[in-house]
């Protein structure tokens, strides 16, 4: 992905770090997919199609998918520009990120790399005195957030693996010249077999807030079609 530098935020090391997230995403260009959260389905179902990546065995995660083509990205401009009203969170938070530890924990993290070409002085301070200023806090309880929603995502689309609810698909197009390009490896949810769920079941999901996640999945597959229309309109220019 985009993030190959990664180091611990660290108050001593950071001392001048801002809080300045990227305003072009040049950065994400030749990314085809990103991940997502739940908290982001209802957003996100409205202007890309939300897949499932399998990740390991009996093991997937929420993607938001930018182009069938591998290296490209449909919603990146040549200036940088993000072409969607919503943009997912694992590129807005650029260029911070957790990174798993040990015992189950997390810490914040970020591209080295890339602070230079981001910092704006106009920013908010990460740290003050040596300590987290109070942007710097709320900040980071908004990653942690994010993880955590992660982590929930995550753990119900592999319930829905090992329920046999989910079915893998592809999508193809023909360019412009004859160049044909498919995407593979794409998982969703059969509709057939989750109209065979049992009415518990059901009733739990609706009451959770799960069988919103899975019809927001659902609706965002027509993008599929939009992607391929984006697709042979770039090709064609």
């Amino acid at each position: 992905m985009f993030y190959k530098d990664v180091v611990a935020v660290d108050a001593k090391k950071h001392v001048d770090l801002k809080l300045s997230l990227a305003e072009n995403y040049a950065f994400a260009a030749k990314v085809h997919a990103v991940p997502l959260v739940g908290g982001e389905f209802a957003n996100a179902m409205r202007e890309y199609p939300i897949v499932f990546a399998q990740t390991g065995e009996n093991e997937y995660a929420a993607t938001a998918m930018l182009s069938l083509k591998t290296e490209q990205n449909l919603f990146v401009d040549e200036a940088g520009g993000w072409s969607a009203q919503y943009i997912p969170f694992f590129v807005r938070r650029f260029p911070f990120v957790t990174v798993e530890v040990e015992n189950n924990d997390a810490v914040l993290c970020v591209e080295e790399s890339a602070l230079a070409g981001i910092r704006r002085d106009a920013d908010a301070n990460a740290f003050e005195n040596g300590e987290a200023t109070e942007p710097m806090k709320q900040f980071a309880q908004l990653m942690f957030q994010s993880r955590d929603d992660a982590k929930r995502t995550t753990e119900f689309i592999n319930e829905l693996a090992k329920q046999g609810l989910l079915r893998q698909v592809s999508a193809s197009a023909e360019l412009p010249g004859g160049e044909k390009v498919s995407m593979d490896g794409m998982w969703v949810i059969d509709e057939e077999k989750l109209r065979a769920l049992s009415a518990d079941t059901v009733a739990t999901w609706v009451k959770d807030g799960r069988m919103a996640l899975v019809y927001s999945h659902l609706f965002s597959l027509v993008n599929l079609q939009s992607l391929v229309e984006k697709l042979l309109k770039a090709a064609a220019e």
